[in-house]
């Protein structure tokens, strides 16, 4: 036998034996892989949604002499750091896949992936109020924290088999989903010196500019990333070094792109995700302005809306979530569950288009919200499932391939902020009746590419 026959036979030999290992996944592994994913969330979701809003509106109180508005800060430091994101995952995936290491092909990258993020993190809340150096530290922090995505996300395929895929996957999306409303509690509960509750249990007070809205979320990020690096540590897959080509510029180009004509499902999956993900994107950007601006509240008022709109979600998630992926693995049907949650998630976005713009819009917002998190329950659930199947090598290329996958979750990141202005100074529903600030036309047009993005699944053919 040749050495190139016999590395393909010992190669299928750990493929089979690593299958065979991970077709009863323990339970202790599951939760802790889990939590894991929802506690990167939180790390992540808690600047994005609230804390680097309000530390872009200390340093940008108004757009006066000069300066940037808040508004205007947020989009180009999401804008920039969602590129850092976009080129992140599918990176660290394509680094990990070839990792030849004696702690395994994840683990290496999950630490250093962590370390990048906590760096970012830091640089955001105690780096000097400056533009420039709060960009960088997001990007560091988008970076970083899509590193470990890409690591959390190549477990499903290593270590989880496809019986299971569903609910798990389900299980993942529901923990993203409880991720944003744990981030905006906590950073609300460890914001003051004193906790104040109001009559309904909503946190008052709190000091929106306190570093521990950055440091609470990260600390959990970290704590459950180590977790998982502890147990993880006897599974994780490990690669000879014959097995790995050398590394060369066309490995590295490499790493963001796949063949559309050789993964037509693939293709159509990817582009079905970055549509429904500018939808949305204005939502996850956006939500503290909306509030603030269209529905008028500011101050602790503001957080506490954002807080309740984040129940409202969460609440609807949790609903939908598991069930819709327990039913998708017993019925072994992925595209008609992601096509309904696509398009109920687009009419949950008009009800944000036609709230009245002041206080008393605030309900039809709440169920806009919960409508949302119903759609984001069986989408986030089942997607990540139909996308697993479809991988076009789910052997050599699994973390790459779906680090190319985020590239559509994260690209609409980049781009909501630099077109939403087009839509922001529309005179279309322009309740409100200034020039910048038409939330109505943003959360319309979000609900078209949500639309689009439902449709996209339909060309699939390899998932039923």
């Amino acid at each position: 036998m040749s050495s190139a026959q016999q590395n393909t036979a010992n190669t299928s030999s750990e493929i089979s034996e690593h299958e065979s290992e991970t077709l009863n996944p323990k339970r202790r592994f599951i939760i802790l892989y889990v939590l894991a994913y929802g506690g990167g969330f939180i790390g992540i979701f808690g600047p994005a949604i609230l804390s680097l809003y309000t530390r872009l509106t200390d340093v940008f109180p108004s757009e006066v002499d000069g300066l940037l508005s808040p508004v205007s800060a947020l989009a180009i430091v999401s804008g920039i750091g969602a590129i850092a994101a976009a080129l992140a995952n599918p990176f660290i995936g394509r680094l990990s896949d070839r990792t030849t290491s004696r702690w395994g092909m994840r683990r290496p990258w999950l630490a250093i992936s962590s370390l990048i993020f906590t760096a970012g993190i830091l640089l955001v809340a105690f780096g000097p109020g400056h533009i420039v150096t709060l960009t960088l530290g997001w990007v560091l922090a988008q970076g970083g924290f899509n590193g470990m995505l890409a690591i959390y996300t190549a477990i499903l395929p290593d270590q989880i088999p496809e019986r299971l895929r569903g609910r798990v996957a389900a299980s993942l999306g529901i923990a993203q989903n409880v991720a944003s409303l744990a981030a905006v509690w906590l950073i609300g509960l460890f914001a003051a010196g004193t906790i104040e509750f109001s009559d309904l249990g909503v946190i008052t007070g709190g000091n929106p500019s306190s570093p521990l809205r950055f440091l609470v979320p990260l600390a959990i990020a970290l704590i459950t990333a180590f977790a998982l690096f502890v147990v993880l540590a006897p599974l994780d897959r490990r690669l000879d070094r014959s097995q790995v080509p050398t590394y060369s510029a066309g490995e590295f180009f490499g790493s963001f792109v796949f063949n559309p004509k050789k993964n037509p499902d693939f293709s159509w999956a990817w582009i079905s995700r970055f549509f429904f993900m500018l939808g949305i994107a204005y939502l996850l950007v956006y939500q503290a302005p909306y509030s603030e601006i269209h529905l008028g509240f500011t101050g602790s008022e503001l957080d506490d809306v954002v807080l309740w709109g984040t129940i409202a979600t969460v609440s609807g998630v949790v609903i939908t979530g598991y069930l819709a992926g327990k039913l998708s693995d017993i019925f072994h049907r992925r595209k008609i569950f992601v096509i309904f949650s696509a398009l109920l998630y687009a009419i949950s976005l008009l009800f944000l288009t036609f709230a009245t713009p002041d206080h008393s819009g605030l309900p039809i917002a709440l169920i806009g919200l919960f409508i949302g998190g119903l759609a984001q329950g069986i989408y986030f659930g089942i997607d990540l499932a139909l996308v697993t199947d479809v991988l076009p090598d789910k052997k050599a290329d699994a973390a790459k391939d779906l680090g190319v996958f985020n590239i559509a979750s994260a690209g609409p990141q980049f781009m909501a902020p630099f077109i939403a202005p087009l839509f922001l100074g529309m005179t279309l529903f322009n309740g409100s009746g200034t020039s910048q600030d038409n939330f109505s036309a943003l959360f319309f047009f979000a609900a078209i590419f949500s639309t689009i993005g439902a449709l996209l699944v339909l060309p699939i053919k390899k998932v039923k």
